[in-house]
């Protein structure tokens, strides 16, 4: 059975229309799902208790990461993108005991490295925790660690037990181009 020429110019255009919308709708999917991974899915929280030569600490118990950003083993997170971060220490001391640590930028190699934050803790009467935070931009492959100013004895820094933990954490913020 024939249809009419135009009933079926019209029956024609609907198909084509229908399969230009689900190829327009995969499509933009598929930008959301590009945009995802370079977007927010920049994340990690680590905890544990390490303190390498150089001083860095390297959290090594890792609760929760997105991408291979932040290495346990060097205790060193490196950006995947230009943007902005946030970052959050922890560190806890045991009483009568202080310490001081930092938050760093730099590379790999960790030479001209720039300071983003510095902390201190002592507590005279019970162990206590101390958190820094800061936001800052990094460009591709810049890395970011936490210095202690020397190497700290499990006397001096307060092992973890359920109630309080020694953590780094981080987050993509803004991609910048």
């Amino acid at each position: 059975m024939k249809c009419a020429p135009f009933k079926c110019l019209q029956n024609k255009y609907r198909i084509l229309q229908s399969s230009c919308l689900k190829l327009y709708f995969k499509k933009l999917s598929h930008i959301d799902f590009i945009y995802s991974l370079k977007g927010n899915d920049v994340a990690f929280n680590a905890h544990g208790l390490y303190v390498f030569s150089k001083y860095v600490k390297s959290f090594q118990t890792v609760i929760y990461k997105t991408t291979n950003a932040y290495n346990a083993s060097t205790g060193h997170f490196t950006a995947p993108v230009d943007g902005i971060y946030f970052f959050t220490v922890q560190i806890c001391s045991q009483y009568n005991h202080g310490l001081f640590f930092y938050l760093e930028k730099g590379y790999a190699d960790m030479d001209g490295a720039t300071r983003l934050k510095a902390a201190n803790q002592y507590s005279s009467n019970d162990a206590a925790c101390t958190s820094s935070s800061t936001s800052v931009k990094l460009n591709r492959n810049e890395h970011v660690w936490v210095l202690m100013d020397r190497i700290y004895t499990g006397s001096t820094i307060y092992k973890q037990d359920p109630y309080a933990w020694n953590t780094f954490t981080g987050t993509f913020i803004k991609e910048l181009s």
